[in-house]
């Protein structure tokens, strides 16, 4: 009796090979959905706070509008970037290079890495100063990043802060003269007042972005630095770099699209490192079909999505079209302003 007893016990307190088996399969089965939620449940959070601050920026831009009569260009634009200066500063009368010398150096003079001459630099550290990553040719594809932080921003502050323009209809960047042998601030720098930026941005949403070019590829494109050592410049005695409006460790690109300008518009952007044998992802602003783009009278906001991709790095153009047309969308997961239910993807038909 005791025997049986005794075997019974055993037998109940135990599980056979078997039996552990098919609990780690359900485990592991419970985890695979849990983890599915949970990634999918971020990626909406995460898609949710990047759309919520395209509305902001879209507000801050249609309120750009409404105070300077049109909608501010992408810097790379000449044409465009002439017409908008006479509308927004009639009394500032310069040239597209003019204006691009100007940012240069009005950069410097309202960061604090100035010292009375346009040449002569203190000898400061911890100062940052933007090199909005145009050119004179208006070549350079950094425009379409770093026109969006300028124009709502104004000029970076020793923090590489947006901290407004100079209040002087004659000289908003701080900085007079037609060339640079002429070039000079007015004024007193640290006295000058300065006007309200259209948007506040804050210092933790701004990119540092580095330029960089390879003939194999053939374009230039920027790629994000992640510390301050690789930003450092000697010569100014200061960090310098293309500043970039980020969300989720990549940038909002901004374009004014334009059927006169063509689909020539590209933001060349390396995925992850100054490293050229990484990816590298094109923007490009979206069209409708051969002759018409979406916010054509607007503007386009552009985010990469969760992956950090634009697109193709080959791409002339981007069309969103029926899936059923057999037309290849650069990236489904891309965030827009134009876009009202989510990613691009959702502008394909079931």
């Amino acid at each position: 009796m005791t025997t049986h007893r005794r075997d019974a016990a055993n037998s109940l307190a135990g599980f056979t090979l078997v039996e552990i088996l098919v609990v780690i399969v359900i485990i592991g089965l419970l985890a695979g959905m849990t983890t599915t939620v949970l990634v999918s449940a971020r990626r909406s959070v995460s898609n949710t706070v990047i759309t919520a601050q395209m509305s902001q920026l879209s507000i801050a831009l249609d309120e750009y509008k409404n105070k300077y009569g049109e909608y501010p260009p992408d810097l790379s634009d000449r044409v465009a970037v002439e017409r908008h200066l006479k509308k927004r500063w009639p009394r500032y009368n310069v040239t597209y290079a003019q204006f691009l010398d100007h940012i240069s150096y009005g950069c410097k003079l309202s960061s604090g890495v100035y010292n009375g001459a346009i040449d002569s630099l203190d000898d400061l550290t911890g100062q940052y100063v933007w090199d909005m990553g145009i050119s004179s040719s208006g070549d350079s594809v950094g425009a379409y990043i770093s026109s969006l932080v300028f124009w709502l921003g104004g000029l970076p502050d020793q923090h590489g802060v947006p901290s407004g323009f100079y209040a002087s209809p004659k000289y908003p960047l701080g900085i007079s003269g037609t060339t640079p042998a002429t070039y000079k601030p007015i004024g007193r720098p640290n006295r000058a007042k300065k006007e309200k930026p259209l948007y506040s941005f804050d210092k933790k949403y701004l990119g540092a972005y580095r330029y960089s070019s390879d003939p194999t590829l053939g374009c230039n494109y920027y790629y994000r630095v992640e510390d301050d050592a690789s930003l450092w410049d000697d010569t100014l005695r200061a960090y310098v770099y293309v500043p970039a409006y980020c969300q989720g460790e990549f940038p909002i690109v901004y374009f004014r699209p334009s059927v006169n300008v063509g689909y020539g518009n590209k933001f060349f952007y390396l995925t992850a490192s100054a490293d050229a044998t990484d990816a590298v992802s094109c923007a490009v602003p979206y069209a409708q079909d051969a002759n018409s783009w979406y916010e054509e009278k607007r503007f386009q906001l552009i985010h990469p999505g969760d992956d950090g991709l634009f697109g193709s790095a080959n791409a002339a153009d981007r069309r969103i079209v029926p899936i059923k047309e057999a037309t290849v969308l650069g990236d489904a997961d891309n965030l827009t302003n134009f876009v009202e239910r989510g990613t691009l993807e959702s502008l394909y038909e079931d």
